[in-house]
């Protein structure tokens, strides 16, 4: 029996919100990336399942729309605290593995393990991978990874979730809450708020990972979002940036949380720190950069440094290097979250 997925239109592919944006009115939707071989371009039109749009169309989550969410009144990510860019706030804590290298980036890759976490409506919490370049007041930032955000979604479960700005704060959203994000994949299981599942318990040895790749097409300059290694959501197209159509200055590995000011702020990764080790904490691994020549290689740890703007007992990050084949680079990050959780 096929799982019914709620939340999502199918909109045809040209009637998507992204369109509506008035620098891609004249936009022709790039339907695959240049870099991926072998695609089939056309699914057979004899294979139909319950998640699965129409052809020539694409599922668009509604879930936010349908509660009348304004992308304004809620939380926005601080994603322009890159160290140099870094506006302290209580409300906000991050904790990251950085890149320090002076060189032009053409995108980033991950595994993020999957953990359950119970949120407050006005409280959120992301591991994702970030992509920037820009003085701070013309920021352009890509972030996406796995979050929980009941402000944004109705509910505590963990979703594919992005959000974009060219400027730092003021522009761009959430998904596709504005027009921005190109989505070419037709199935629901596989487009921003979708849910991620399952999930990994505590204690285990055994993770449930998800791996996530932003990754800048060299013919297009256009930045797809790619997951579980071979499926491609969607793009952001180069016409939305001013800088990162050249490419990023920055790359970011971590997580982020949100709680209004005078409360608890929550759990992060698997909401257990980091000393708590392998089986209790979360982690991201098999952490690449994609180079300036477009090459897809491991972090080095002499180019990492790692970001925290928290203390030790709500979250932390612990990064030595190479971990093994099973997750190459990584770190262990995260924790419980709680009160007066600033440094």
């Amino acid at each position: 029996m096929h799982q019914v997925i709620k939340d999502f239109d199918c909109v045809h592919i040209y009637k998507q919100p992204a369109l509506q944006h008035p620098l891609l009115k004249n936009h022709k939707i790039q339907l695959h990336p240049t870099f991926a071989m072998n695609i089939m371009l056309n699914r057979p039109s004899n294979v139909k399942t319950t998640h699965e749009c129409p052809v020539g169309k694409v599922p668009i989550y509604n879930g936010a729309r349908k509660r009348q969410i304004i992308t304004n009144s809620s939380p926005k990510l601080q994603i322009g605290d890159f160290q140099q860019y870094s506006q302290s706030s209580s409300n906000y804590h991050t904790v990251t593995l950085d890149t320090t290298q002076n060189m032009i980036f053409h995108g980033a890759n991950a595994i993020i393990a999957a953990y359950n976490l119970s949120l407050k409506a006005n409280q959120y919490s992301m591991s994702s991978i970030w992509i920037a370049s820009g003085p701070p007041t013309e920021l352009n930032i890509i972030l996406t990874g796995f979050g929980v955000h009941p402000g944004l979604y109705g509910d505590s479960q963990l979703r594919l979730t992005s959000y974009w700005t060219v400027d730092g704060k003021k522009t761009g959203c959430y998904n596709q809450l504005c027009p921005g994000f190109v989505q070419v994949n037709h199935d629901k299981e596989n487009a921003l708020g979708s849910v991620l599942s399952p999930t990994t318990p505590i204690g285990s040895t055994t993770k449930y990972v998800a791996p996530i790749k932003i990754k800048q097409d060299r013919s297009t300059s256009h930045w797809w979002l790619i997951i579980h290694e071979s499926i491609y959501v969607g793009y952001w197209p180069k016409e939305l940036f001013t800088h990162l159509s050249k490419g990023a200055a920055f790359i970011r590995f971590g997580g982020q949380t949100y709680a209004p000011p005078n409360n608890d702020s929550p759990p992060m990764g698997s909401g257990r720190l980091p000393k708590e080790k392998f089986p209790n904490s979360g982690l991201m691994g098999e952490l690449e950069i994609i180079d300036s020549g477009y090459n897809e290689i491991d972090v080095n740890p002499e180019d990492m440094k790692p970001y925290t703007d928290t203390n030790s007992n709500c979250y932390d990050l612990a990064y030595r290097g190479y971990q093994g084949s099973s997750y190459r680079q990584a770190f262990l990050y995260g924790g419980p979250g709680g009160r007066n959780c600033g440094i």
